[in-house]
């Protein structure tokens, strides 16, 4: 019966113009919307966590509030020396800015926004409202707008190109706030997208065409890129809509797409151009391709796709969709490249055999391919006489075997094989690495907006603008909230001064703390203008009411200010306390950002001290609620690291698994786990010292210039990547090694060959990767920078120290054992000094006509 690589091949062969259709009508149903909208539909924002202090706090702000508004604030600035308190430019800007935001939300949304200015305030007598407005030095104002648009009506968007465009001569104007936040980092997105489409892609397509030795080949990796990034794309569309998909995403997605892809290609191509060398003829060679490079891939990309699918366990959608749509990416690179690379193979044979003038652009010899059957045409040509009576086949695999011993692989490993020179090696790079793998018990995370933005963005800039002048804490203040409703006591209307108590015993409290160190970060009914409100002068103010004081005729100074503070504190009772009276909140405005190291140290803090007041019985009955601030995405990030250690232990125990199953031995897996251990630790250990300690600040490149904190970000998403590149690499490696020991070789010459022939190619494939991920580093999101740092990182240390220097140490140690408790046969045939060490000619000869010099995988 035929084989099940026959039977998948023989429609492919018998009909490649219809897969060649059937993807050109993919890629133009998928270009026509899906693909091209995908990336419209990702955000950054958190999603809340039901169970968490945040979810508790929010749910019951809005049982009292209904649900919370968007927000986005104008920074206006007028020139040194002149004062935008009496600018007569900038308060009329501010007006016609509120009459557009009015009238634009109520057309697309159908509720107007509400704006708040210094000037309005100010207008109706409320100075202690108004001058919080203004910055110290008079120059800037703010204005605060909250509107309950959805995101796809691109409010923020019309409402900053408004300003922009409308802003008069002499006022400067900036526009911040989360919804410009996550618009910024998808235009970012989609720089970062085309900088990899310039850069990234071409450089991975010349190292491959490098190694292959081909540039006329070149079409097939080019059209499989072109065609998974459009596939994989439109497969994420819908996901998109059903699920929270982060805005990065996509950028992952093109730079897993591109590596993999240029990879699967070494793979299938260079086993493909190896069996054309050989003497293979065109169908037995696309054969081979898929009956062995094929499988290894599909084992490459099941592993790859395990380890990400493991980020589902996260308890955040966008973790998942990091996941998810690595996994889609990888599966559909799979799928291009195992059908149309034999498809266009089959429809254009040349590109494996080189006419005259394409054997100029390869590198080989008319009719081959580079390498040894190339050397061989060659040979042949000059007639040797020790070549005389050897087939072609026996002489490909002296040449194969020449190369080997003078290979640098070769030679290398033949050291690192003797116990004297390799455990000394051995352990003087782990020696090495072990100062930087201790560093990363040092990481500290963050959830500052300020690593997930573009450096450049606009609304960054207005951000950083915002902080200099008004406090970092005013983009995102945080509500403290006090609830009657479980012991039906009111905080406002008939009530006692027992609500008050509660309030200032919070307030407090709270202000001791150094993010809050005076009363002036907060404003309530309960405390205005830095000093606490007692209960009377509360009831006063609500006597008195909002135009407290406009019919007494020319108030004394000292009255003016007492009437000034009842119209204010009125003003904030109609605000901030909720419809039935139960409920009110004080506005905490941080000096530090709410996102930052120090605001979510203080939020631990005062969550701290309000339980311990409740438990005190010092909140007399009242519930006190911190809402909004940095509080979901800081509980959100909490759960998402209280799950990883799990995800660790599944993601290991997985490889061991996998590994033992797959080689039947528990050495093999203990070696693995242990070896990507090391890489972990060594490149998030090396992460710490370039972003914490700024040990790379000397280069001078903003991509590795000290960030103080480690976005919480990258340690998560880059695990799995690593543990599966680490594991693909392994795999790779160990196999030949195997294939070779049970061909008949000793322990340490199944190494050497395996190694020579595996090297090369996991040294190219490390390469490419490493030039896929660069594309990220080269983003101006600093988060894709750490994260293309890890990845580069883990790479290369994999590629050029692990997998080609510490596992080949390793396997010489562990000689025979390498593989128990699996029964290996004894070797037979031991290589060494360039000769084959054997005891009969005759046994010399069946392995080379077998395939000993030259390639294995054949006869497996």
């Amino acid at each position: 019966p035929p084989s099940l690589t026959a039977s998948f091949l023989a429609p492919i062969k018998a009909r490649p113009s219809m897969v060649l259709l059937f993807y050109l009508l993919l890629a133009a149903v998928c270009l026509s919307y899906p693909t091209t909208h995908f990336t419209e539909n990702t955000d950054s924002s958190f999603s809340v966590s039901y169970d968490s202090l945040s979810g508790t706090a929010l749910r019951a702000y809005e049982a009292k509030y209904g649900e919370s508004k968007m927000n986005i604030i104008a920074i206006l600035t007028v020139p040194a020396g002149e004062d935008v308190r009496t600018s007569s430019d900038a308060r009329a800007f501010a007006a016609d800015l509120d009459s557009w935001s009015k009238n634009f939300t109520e057309a697309k949304c159908g509720v107007s926004s509400e704006s708040t200015t210094y000037y309005d305030s100010a207008d109706v007598g409320l100075s202690f409202v108004a001058n919080q407005f203004v910055s110290p030095d008079n120059r800037s104002t703010f204005i605060y707008t909250a509107y309950d648009c959805s995101i796809t009506v691109d409010y923020g968007v019309k409402f900053r190109d408004y300003a922009d465009d409308h802003v008069p001569p002499g006022v400067s104007v900036g526009v911040t706030g989360i919804e410009l936040f996550q618009i910024d980092t998808l235009a970012g997105i989609e720089i970062d997208l085309s900088k990899m489409d310039k850069t990234v892609l071409p450089l991975a397509l010349l190292t491959l065409s490098f190694v292959l030795g081909s540039l006329p080949i070149m079409i097939i990796p080019i059209i499989n890129i072109l065609l998974t990034i459009v596939i994989s794309f439109a497969v994420m569309y819908p996901v998109a809509l059903c699920m929270q998909v982060v805005s990065f995403t996509p950028s992952v997605m093109m730079s897993l797409t591109v590596a993999m892809s240029v990879d699967y290609s070494l793979f299938l191509l260079s086993r493909c151009l190896d069996d054309v060398a050989a003497g293979a003829d065109h169908s037995t060679s696309i054969h081979n391709m898929i009956e062995h490079a094929g499988h290894t891939i599909i084992a490459s990309g099941t592993t790859l796709c395990i380890c990400f699918l493991g980020m589902i366990f996260f308890p955040l959608d966008m973790l998942r969709s990091v996941g998810i749509g690595a996994t889609v990416s990888i599966l559909v690179a799979l799928g291009v490249n195992l059908t149309m690379t034999p498809a266009m193979l089959v429809k254009a044979p040349w590109l494996l055999r080189p006419g005259k003038i394409m054997s100029m652009f390869c590198c080989a010899e008319e009719g081959t391919a580079r390498g040894a059957g190339s050397d061989l045409k060659r040979r042949r040509k000059e007639g040797r006489s020790e070549d005389e009576g050897k087939t072609d086949a026996q002489l490909y695999n002296l040449i194969d075997s020449e190369s080997m011993y003078k290979s640098g692989w070769y030679k290398v490993c033949r050291v690192l094989l003797q116990p004297k020179y390799g455990v000394p090696i051995f352990l003087a790079v782990v020696g090495l690495m072990m100062p930087v793998c201790v560093r990363f018990m040092d990481l500290e995370i963050s959830v500052s907006f300020d690593l997930l933005l573009p450096a450049t963005s606009p609304s960054l800039l207005a951000f950083d603008q915002m902080g200099e002048d008004f406090g970092f804490g005013t983009l995102s203040p945080y509500k403290l909230m006090f609830d009657g409703t479980a012991t039906e006591s009111a905080v406002a209307g008939s009530v006692t001064s027992n609500a008050f108590e509660a309030m200032h015993a919070a307030i407090n409290e709270l202000s001791g703390l150094p993010a809050t160190p005076t009363l002036s970060s907060f404003s309530g009914i309960a405390a205005l203008g830095g000093v606490n409100v007692t209960y009377a002068e509360y009831e006063a103010a609500i006597i008195c009411g909002k135009d407290c004081g406009h019919n007494v005729e020319n108030p004394t100074p000292e009255e003016e200010l007492l009437f000034e503070a009842a119209r204010s504190m009125a003003t904030l009772a109609e605000q901030l306390n909720s419809a039935d009276g139960f409920a009110t909140y004080a506005t905490v405005v941080l000096n530090v950002d709410p996102f930052s190291a120090e605001g979510t140290d203080w939020l631990q803090s005062a969550r701290d001290k309000l339980s311990s007041l409740a438990s005190a019985g010092s909140l007399g009955g009242y519930d006190a609620y911190l809402v909004d601030g940095a509080g979901v995405p800081y509980d959100t990030v909490n759960e998402v690291y209280d799950t990883f250690p799990l995800l660790i232990c599944l993601t290991l125990v997985t490889v061991f698994v996998l590994m033992g199953v797959f080689f039947r031995s528990v050495v093999v897996p203990v070696r693995s786990v242990l070896s990507i251990a090391l890489t972990l630790a060594f490149v998030f250990g090396l992460q710490v010292m370039v972003y914490q300690d700024g040990a790379f600040e000397w280069v001078g490149l903003g991509c590795v210039s000290k960030t103080d904190y480690i976005n919480w970000l990258p340690p998560v998403m880059t695990f799995s990547i690593v543990v599966g590149l680490g594991l693909d690499y392994d795999v790779f490696l160990i196999s030949r090694v195997l294939e070779f020991r049970l061909e008949g070789l000793t322990a340490d010459s199944s190494v050497l060959k395996g190694v020579w022939k595996t090297g090369g190619v996991i040294t190219c494939a490390g390469i490419i990767m490493a030039v896929a991920f660069c594309g990220l580093l080269m983003s101006e999101e600093r988060v894709l920078n750490q994260t293309a740092f890890v990845l580069v990182a883990s790479v290369l240390v994999d590629t050029f120290v692990v997998r080609t220097v510490l596992v080949p140490i390793l396997l010489g140690v562990t000689g025979e054992k390498s593989w128990w408790p699996r029964a290996i046969p004894e070797g037979v045939v031991d290589l060494k000094d360039g000769e084959l060490q054997k005891e009969e000619e005759d046994a010399t000869h069946r392995l080379l006509d077998a395939g000993l010099g030259g390639s294995m995988t054949e006869k497996v």
